[in-house]
């Protein structure tokens, strides 16, 4: 294993998309061995009367706190899935998504990036932006509809940006994709989630960060992984302004709320390494 590196916080923020920050999804969290951005998702089933999302990204943030310094990619997907294996129990209902969360870690020890899901990542200038083929059907599948509406003149852009996310018209794919969750096959749509069950290692990324001089990681909630928080902020005021059904210029999961500045969870923290 090599030397440690030590890191500096240059920038972060940790925001809600959600009006509130009882119901914010996202975690960030800073140790001297761990950095992390965590995404809890909003579709997952709700647990004990609480949104699944929160319950995914608190374990998972309490999992990351408690690492070994010199644990590996594959440990903490391991322990990370075991711990909301306990957390969750006996899950009633397969046919639900389960809590789940998204998850990009920096390893000081290990000098590695690791990452489970669609957080962004940059290394220098290198971007490692999160998507996966079945958010990309999704998203566009809502984007076509959304749009059909206001040709239509049966919605108004006004109206659509009430519409709740989980109420958007992906919903019928979206309640159903979990059924490709860390399902280890060449199916395009198969994807990698913390959600209690083991994580195949296709989905755990692993990239070095040696020789590395700036790692920035961020949720989805931005639209890639800026140079710097402000350029990265100054993306989504464009998005906002110019397209806020997210129809156009991207192809979104939703619509900025009326007034909201974010359209998610919105978590970034750029590092400079010694």
């Amino acid at each position: 294993m090599s030397a440690v590196q030590p890191y500096r916080i240059v920038e972060a923020l940790c925001a809600s998309g959600k009006g509130s920050e009882a119901l914010k999804e996202d975690r960030l969290v800073t140790t001297a061995d761990f950095v992390a951005v965590i995404d809890g998702a909003t579709s997952s089933g709700p647990i004990d009367g609480r949104p699944g999302g929160i319950v995914a990204a608190e374990t998972v943030e309490t999992v990351v706190r408690t690492l070994p310094a010199d644990t590996t990619a594959g440990d903490f997907a391991r322990r990370a899935s075991e711990a909301l294996a306990a957390r969750i129990g006996a899950w009633p209902d397969d046919s639900r998504m389960r809590p789940s969360a998204a998850v990009v870690v920096w390893s000081v020890a290990r000098q590695e990036v690791w990452r489970i899901g669609d957080c962004h990542f940059r290394l220098d200038d290198r971007v490692f932006a999160g998507e996966k083929d079945v958010d990309k059907v999704s998203y566009a599948f809502r984007c076509a509809v959304v749009k059909a509406r206001l040709r239509l003149g049966l919605s108004s852009v006004e109206a659509e940006r009430r519409i709740k996310t989980l109420e958007q018209p992906f919903m019928p794919l979206v309640s159903l994709q979990h059924a490709f969750l860390n399902v280890d096959s060449a199916d395009p749509l198969a994807y990698g989630a913390l959600c209690g069950k083991p994580v195949p290692s296709r989905f755990v990324e692993v990239q070095s960060t040696v020789g590395v001089r700036t790692v920035v990681l961020c949720s989805d909630g931005f639209l890639d992984p800026a140079a710097t928080l402000d350029q990265g902020l100054e993306a989504i005021d464009t998005v906002r302004r110019d397209d806020p059904l997210m129809i156009e210029r991207v192809t979104g999961s939703r619509p900025f709320p009326p007034d909201a500045r974010f359209f998610d969870d919105t978590t970034y923290i750029r590092l400079a390494l010694a």
